[in-house]
This record gives structure tokens, sequence and C-alpha cells, in this order.
């Protein structure tokens, strides 16, 4: 089981992609108002840095 360990961080990141997407295809970026791009990035920077912080302790975890 600890080998898949890896794999409980896939199940938040397909639903953080699904979730945006989704809003994406509703036309949550097609107005020309610029703040909901920067908080569409913000989200995104937001998202791979706890992403790679996760990754990184998994990894410190494993080679311990």
């Amino acid at each position: 089981m600890k080998k898949f360990k890896f794999l409980l961080l896939l199940l938040p990141l397909t639903l953080f992609i699904s979730l945006l997407d989704n809003q994406i295809l509703k036309g949550f970026l097609s107005s020309e108002k610029i703040l909901p791009h920067y908080g569409y990035i913000g989200i995104l920077v937001i998202a791979v840095v706890v992403l790679i912080f996760f990754v990184i302790q998994f990894d410190k975890k494993s080679n311990s």
C-alpha cells in the first residue's frame, strides 16, 4: 500500500483540473475583464506550489 501512496496526490489534482475545466467551458474566461484572468493564474500557481510541496515531502519520506 505504501508504494501507491503517491496516487493520493493524483485524486485531488484530478478533481482540481476537472473543476477548472468545467468553469472554463462555461465561459469563465470569455469576458475581457482582467481580474478573472489574474485569479485563474493565481489559482494555478498556488496549486502548482502545493503540488510541488507534497511531491518533495513524499520524496523525502520515501528516501528515508
